[in-house]
């Protein structure tokens, strides 16, 4: 038997260990290459860039407190914010979300998101596209982190709440009035920046569409956890496909509402019902802005004790935290659509004056979400 000298050994082990080193240096540059061009800025022209003026109903007013360019500042100020505070990217800079909260699983903190906060956000990056250059990007980085997670009833519908750092979160169910705004969302980028190179906008918003519209059809209008109007978007569905059917739906919602209007008031009680009433102002007033129909502009009427009730008591109560339900900012931004359709520049000026200067000491990722598309709103740059 040969027997191998001692250097040697030690040659071959220092050869060795080189190689291996190099395999790995080779590898982590690979990741590192591999990561950076996930994180690269893909910019897209914006057809609609901010500030974008919107056609509006011919009696609804807008914001008028300064000039145009220090209102627009404002709203730019508040988006900044909102991005560092509440965006973050997934492991993989791959896919980003909504920072909603931060829970205790076990042994470990971890921060939450849900698919409402997901659905806003798409929403607020069509808006503010073309003065924020990474806002295309970003929407697409949103909308693979919704992709990333079903829901347990379909595949193309997502789960309501996920833990981002979970290595295998649960599927969870949809919640139906988040996928509205996240299909919707799927519409107004199209319109934005056309087709992706990534995604077939059309063909998802037609899968998503027949999961929602089947999801939607098994839930009572008497639900209110799940069952949200939203007349805006509805109406925009139903020009895609299924007409009579999203149709139908927007009028059984339409009668349950009315059912509840009388006497509603908002009052910061953390309710779900105070959600549903809260949400369902937010959409009749982008209904009575956007939608030439009389009818939601009749039926925006009827919600005028709330708005100015709304302007009167939730101020005071802005530092109030949020647990289980809507902050009272969120309940003002829900609100302040509507303020533009009451013939009141003052009443208008005041939700503007508030909204605009209030700054949260406390974590509301929802509510400084409805705040920011809420000052969009009410200066007029919420375009369909």
């Amino acid at each position: 038997m040969i027997e191998i000298p001692y250097t040697v050994k030690i040659l071959a082990s220092v050869i060795l260990a080189f190689l291996l080193l190099g395999i790995a240096i080779i590898f982590i540059n690979k990741t590192r290459k591999r990561r950076q061009q996930d994180a690269t800025v893909r910019e897209r022209q914006s057809r609609k860039p901010f500030p974008q003026s919107a056609t509006l109903s011919e009696n609804a007013l807008i914001a008028k407190q300064g000039d145009p360019q220090s209102r627009e500042q404002i709203i730019r100020d508040h988006y900044r914010d909102w991005l560092a505070r509440y965006l973050l990217p997934t492991y993989d800079a791959r896919g980003a979300f909504v920072r909603v909260g931060v829970e205790r699983k076990r042994l470990r903190y971890q921060v939450s998101t849900t698919s409402l906060a997901q659905g806003f956000a798409l929403l607020q990056s069509v808006l503010i596209g073309g003065d924020d250059l990474a806002a295309s990007d970003r929407y697409e980085r949103l909308l693979t982190f919704v992709l990333a997670y079903p829901s347990n009833q379909s595949e193309d519908l997502c789960s309501w709440h996920t833990l981002p750092d979970m290595t295998a979160p649960p599927k969870l169910e949809a919640d139906p009035h988040a996928e509205a705004w996240i299909a919707f969302s799927l519409l107004m980028a199209e319109k934005q920046w056309g087709q992706s190179e990534n995604f077939n906008y059309k063909r998802m918003l037609e899968y998503r569409l027949s999961a929602l519209l089947e999801l939607q059809q098994g839930i009572e209008a008497s639900d209110h956890k799940r069952a949200i109007y939203t007349p805006l978007f509805f109406d925009a569905f139903a020009r895609q496909s299924d007409a009579e059917a999203w149709q139908k739906i927007a009028l059984d919602l339409r009668k349950e509402l009315l059912a509840h209007i009388k006497g509603a008031e908002l009052s910061a009680d953390g309710s779900a019902e105070e959600a549903w009433l809260a949400f369902s102002t937010l959409h009749v007033g982008l209904a009575g802005l956007l939608l030439k129909e009389s009818s939601h502009q009749s039926l925006a009427n009827q919600f005028e004790g709330l708005v100015y009730n709304a302007i009167k008591t939730l101020p005071a109560k802005l530092e109030q935290a949020e647990e289980d339900g809507l902050s009272p900012l969120a309940l003002l931004a829900c609100c302040a659509p509507l303020a533009m359709l009451q013939n009141d520049q003052d009443l208008l000026e005041k939700y503007w004056n508030t909204l605009s200067t209030h700054k949260s000491n406390q974590h509301d990722a929802i509510g400084e979400t409805l705040r920011l598309l809420a000052l969009i709103t009410l200066n007029g740059n919420f375009w369909v």
